[in-house]
């Protein structure tokens, strides 16, 4: 296990050293008594004598002072990384733990959010939470050894925070209460709360459901497939010569097909549109073809010779390509040669009698960068989305009208709610002190902005 504080003011990568540990080491086993010595076996703890043997406390986990360090530090973020098996569950419980216990400034469960990527995951973190704090409660599991190695104790709490049992008990039984109403659960879970705080800013119904298998939603979208094409390729349509431009190059299952992939609310399709329609070269991408476009004339200047060989046709190919891009833009791919074209298409075939490894590489490289270039139809792309992109559009609106919301919904709705209305997320972080993330690792772009919008200190911007 590994864990890295970091201030939580800071984007700054940790500068706090990793403390890297193994699963926990076994404790001895002392025999006791005279007599031979008799066969051995394993045992729970480590090899025991099969005739007398007692069990001695168990021993230190190695890391033992890094776990305690992830689990009380308060004052920064910590990112814990371990693999499987190595108590990663347990160490967020006892973070959860000694957040409701610490001396300065307890929260109350209600103050925490704890989530985690599956349901399953969820329904035991909130088992072993209510097992702990149950453990508090009663009397026989208070410091009862056997309640689990490396859990907070009672014994633990009234030597680290200077509580005395009673109040220990007394915040433990409030916990234990707040349970169930507490936010420990999935993202998307966290998400849906989110959304029914605040439907009217989000643009939901206030009672919306959720799809969860995602079958009402593949309902939806072919019953409005099929009335949409009625319309679109009826007498009354107003695109046919659209129609006919994409019908060349897609059927009309693979048109579905795209316009289903592109239903997904994480999609930004105004922004894709967009990025669609600029054929024109940014500075960097100017910068970067100007650079592709010197290196094949440096290297054909370098190895051209009066009868070109293949590699040879190609480098002055690929340098044609990019003059050609950095002179008209992305669009012009269209009027490249259809010679060329068919040339860059082929095998490379081994490097020529005369050529050194490093530069045959190079031109490996510099073909299938144009190939990738000359695959890509913007003019055909343009088409696609102008005709496609009203319609999935249209979808989304319907299915979230008649009350639904996709398992992207929940996410994407719930990170542009935080986004677009600061105060909204200010009040979120006064209303949340903490918050605890499991398999952080699994987080895609959309759901890590949702956590960067850090609830443990208000004003404290994106964590």
């Amino acid at each position: 296990m590994a864990y890295a504080p970091h201030n939580i003011s800071s984007s700054r990568t940790p500068t706090a050293p990793i403390v890297n540990s193994q699963p926990p080491a076994a404790a001895p086993i002392n025999r006791a008594g005279g007599g031979p010595i008799g066969p051995r076996r394993p045992g729970r703890y480590g090899t025991c004598d099969r005739r007398r043997w007692r069990v001695t406390e168990p021993a230190q986990i190695p890391d033992q002072a890094a776990r305690e360090a992830a689990a009380t530090t308060f004052d920064r973020n910590v990112v814990v990384i371990a693999g499987a098996g190595t108590g990663k569950t347990t160490l967020l419980v006892n973070r959860l733990l000694y957040l409701l216990m610490r001396r300065t400034d307890p929260l109350d469960l209600s103050r925490i959010v704890a989530l985690t990527f599956t349901n399953k995951a969820a329904t035991e973190m909130k088992l072993r939470l209510r097992e702990r704090l149950r453990s508090l409660v009663n009397v026989e599991g208070r410091d009862n050894p056997a309640a689990g190695s490396g859990t907070v104790s009672i014994a633990d709490l009234r030597m680290r925070y200077g509580w005395t049992t009673d109040e220990i008990v007394a915040r433990a039984d409030a916990a234990l209460r707040d349970v169930e109403k507490a936010q420990i659960g999935t993202l998307h879970s966290f998400a849906a709360h989110l959304l029914r705080l605040y439907p009217i800013e989000a643009g939901v119904t206030p009672t919306f459901q959720t799809d969860e298998d995602g079958s009402r939603f593949d309902e939806h979208f072919t019953h409005e497939w099929e009335l949409w094409l009625d319309g679109e390729l009826g007498a009354a349509g107003s695109d046919h010569g659209r129609w006919r431009i994409l019908l060349d190059t897609f059927s009309l299952d693979e048109l579905r097909e795209l316009a289903y992939s592109l239903h997904s609310d994480l999609i930004d399709l105004n922004g894709l549109m967009e990025q669609v329609a600029e054929t024109g070269l940014n500075p960097g991408l100017r910068d970067w073809f100007s650079l592709r476009k010197a290196q094949a004339e440096r290297l054909l200047g370098r190895y051209d010779r009066p009868k070109r060989r293949k590699i040879e046709l190609m480098l002055a190919a690929v340098a044609d390509l990019f003059a050609l891009l950095l002179a008209e833009g992305l669009g012009a791919v269209r009027s490249f040669p259809r010679e060329s074209q068919e040339l860059l298409a082929k095998d490379l075939g081994a490097a020529p009698t005369g050529w050194e490894e490093d530069d045959y590489e190079a031109v490996e490289s510099l073909q299938r960068i144009a190939k990738r270039l000359l695959r890509v139809d913007h003019e055909l792309l343009q088409h696609l989305l102008a005709l496609l992109a009203p319609f999935v559009q249209s979808v989304r609106k319907s299915f979230l009208d008649s009350g639904w919301l996709t398992f992207d919904g929940l996410v994407g709705k719930a990170r542009t709610l935080l986004r677009d209305h600061p105060p909204i997320r200010e009040q979120l972080k006064r209303d949340y002190r903490a918050l605890l993330v499991d398999e952080f690792q699994d987080t895609d772009p959309v759901q890590y902005e949702i956590v960067r919008y850090d609830p443990s200190r208000p004003g404290g911007g994106k964590g």
